[in-house]
């Protein structure tokens, strides 16, 4: 450490605070070249006394260890050795950067710089730069919560949040200060409040001379317009209440006679008689079963697509469910399924329908006639083999239902 960053400046703008000089060696020769209004200074019971008479506006603070800055910091804060704004740094071994940087946010120091080991001297640079710039209307980023920092001892942690608590407390209190200042400038507030008043006076002046007059001449024009479109309209009104006369007059001429009145009668009646006997076409309703899935759900699709109200079912047992407490007009149903087969459905399907006849097309891949007969004999209407298109399926579900 060279002796004109110690002694050569009486006044320094930047101050570091240190307590084994052979640790800031290197952070202080970088700041020395940089700054010319730069001091070191070693802490000792004095330091208090040597940073209120020197008031810097950038402090750094070197000790061995974080937390012995932390306390050297509030100290000073709480004692008013420090009452006034600067920027704080704090300087810090590797190891505890991340104490360091729950500091920052915890907005006790304003920034702080990894100086052993020394490898961003650039960084170094750049801080106390901005500290210089922004020491007199600091302004700080807030934006970690407490989960997002990495954890350190609860000890420490207190230290901390006490000392933000000291930190805050004096900024309270230079802004208060700063608002004492900016009271003369209620002087200049009034002289404008001065000057609105006569700028109202002159408009009240240039409305009364010429704006009023301009809208008075106005609204004579716009009452004279209007009253020449009412008695327009009025006329017209008079000419549409004699049209309304004549028409009149012309109904009481020609009354219909009995024979037009029957005929428009007799017509309505049949008219009437017609419609009464038009059957709405409802859609039909089909119930597909089957255990595949992915083929019902083809099923399904190609019928919907046609208009028609579809409902499934995934087994014999179910379709029965189904079929006692709906009206369908046809059945696709698959011959092998777990529970209840199709012949076998099918016969069922006869007693729960209660005698009324329910047509039913086999879907089957089997191509084994006997079973297929077997089948037909308790009353297929068709059947549909699988895989199969979409035109098979249709031509074999309208042939059944037209």
């Amino acid at each position: 450490m060279t002796k004109q960053s110690h002694l050569a400046c009486r006044n320094p703008k930047v101050i570091m605070i240190y307590e084994n000089e052979e640790d800031v060696l290197g952070a202080a020769s970088i700041i020395a070249d940089q700054v010319e209004e730069y001091r070191t200074i070693l802490v000792n019971v004095e330091i208090g006394d040597k940073v209120k008479n020197l008031k810097p506006s950038v402090i750094l603070f070197a000790l061995t260890t974080v937390q012995k800055s932390i306390e050297l910091y509030t100290k000073l804060i709480s004692d008013k050795f420090l009452d006034y704004p600067h920027y704080s740094i704090l300087l810090c071994k590797n190891r505890e950067s991340a104490t360091a940087f729950r500091c920052c946010i915890k907005d006790i120091f304003d920034n702080y710089f990894v100086y052993q080991p020394l490898y961003e001297k650039f960084r170094l640079k750049m801080i106390v730069h901005s500290g210089l710039l922004i020491s007199q209307a600091t302004s700080h980023y807030a934006g970690l919560h407490e989960e997002q920092l990495e954890n350190i001892g609860q000890e420490l942690v207190s230290l901390i949040d006490k000392s933000s608590e000291c930190k805050q407390s004096l900024l309270g209190s230079i802004a208060i200060c700063k608002k004492s200042l900016k009271e003369p400038q209620n002087l200049v507030v009034d002289k404008e409040l001065d000057t609105n008043l006569s700028s109202k006076k002159l408009m009240e002046n240039i409305n009364k001379t010429h704006v009023e007059p301009l809208l008075a001449e106005l609204e004579d024009n716009i009452k004279s317009s209007l009253d020449s479109m009412i008695q327009q309209l009025l006329s017209k009104q008079v000419g549409i209440e004699v049209l309304e006369a004549k028409l009149a007059d012309l109904s009481r001429v020609l009354p219909p006679d009995r024979q037009t009145v029957s005929e428009a009668l007799s017509e309505s009646s049949m008219l009437t008689s017609k419609i009464e006997h038009v059957e709405i076409q409802k859609p039909k309703k089909i119930l597909v079963v089957e255990d595949n899935q992915i083929y019902r759900d083809m099923l399904v699709r190609v019928l919907a697509k046609e208009n028609f109200l579809v409902d499934e079912a995934e087994d014999g047992l179910n379709a029965l469910q189904k079929i006692r407490s709906n009206q369908y007009a046809l059945v696709l149903m698959d011959l092998f399924m777990p529970n209840l087969d199709g012949i076998n459905t099918t016969i069922q399907i006869k007693s729960v329908s209660g005698g009324k006849e329910l047509p039913i097309i086999a879907l089957t891949g089997n191509k084994n006639k006997e079973l297929i007969k077997t089948w037909a004999e308790q009353g297929l209407k068709g059947y549909i083999l699988k895989p199969s298109t979409r035109n098979e399926i249709l031509e074999a579900v309208n042939k059944v239902i037209n």
